[in-house]
């Protein structure tokens, strides 16, 4: 039975990389082919600063009050802005829409859940609380196909302190940040991607275990004997 569940965590895990490498290809060749990347560069350039701030904004708003699938928004960061440029779009960006739903959710509570998160996800709301803390948050910020926003929304309504946040949505924004290198230099980039977020999960998994194992440890000694 347990080698059954293991072979079948296995073919999961070759499921979602095989899905993951062929949609970073997938979309690497349409923004490379079918995307004019000289007209999309020149409305943003005729719009001087203004087009990056209102491209900074939607991307905003959109990792706020839609959380869904946003991988198409970071690689067109690359596209548009060139690979440096836009991996710091993405990073402020998306850094700021999760805290802002961090935020958001600390203050309005479930009523704001149930306006924004799947049913399905709101349902298994208490059982996700107990379960999910800041390593596994940024497991999932840094793993490909990952409802990592829906996953804030619930995770902030927790008992979990805005302070314990801070290390994974950054780490695991970087990683995400990484796709607009994807954008900028096609399928050369995707290995750029894959690399930023292996390195920064691994990373990640130190520094927030270690933030873990201290916050544990001040909560023990708060114990009184």
């Amino acid at each position: 039975m347990i080698k059954i569940i293991s072979e079948r965590a296995k073919l999961k895990s070759i499921i979602v990389i095989g899905l993951y490498v062929t949609l970073m290809i997938v979309a690497a060749v349409i923004f490379s082919k079918y995307i004019d990347r000289e007209s999309l560069q020149a409305v943003v350039k005729n719009s001087g600063q203004w087009g990056v701030i209102i491209y900074f904004l939607i991307e905003v708003v959109y990792v706020t009050l839609t959380p869904l699938f946003n991988t198409f928004i970071l690689i067109a960061s690359g596209y548009i802005f060139g690979g440096h440029i836009g991996f710091i779009i993405n990073f402020l960006a998306t850094s700021i829409g999760l805290f802002l739903i961090v935020f958001l959710v600390k203050k309005y509570g479930r009523p704001l859940l149930q306006k924004v998160v799947s049913v399905s996800f709101y349902n298994r709301f208490d059982k996700i609380t107990q379960k999910v803390g800041p390593i596994t948050l940024l497991i999932v910020y840094v793993l490909p196909f990952t409802p990592d926003d829906e996953l804030t929304y619930i995770v902030a309504a927790g008992p979990i302190g805005i302070k314990r946040f801070i290390l994974p949505i950054v780490l695991g924004t970087m990683a995400k940040a990484a796709y607009s290198y994807i954008g900028d230099l096609g399928t050369k980039g995707i290995s750029i991607a894959a690399y930023a977020r292996l390195s920064l999960l691994i990373i990640g998994l130190g520094l927030v275990g270690f933030q873990e194992y201290w916050v544990k440890k001040w909560l023990f000694a708060k114990i009184p004997n």
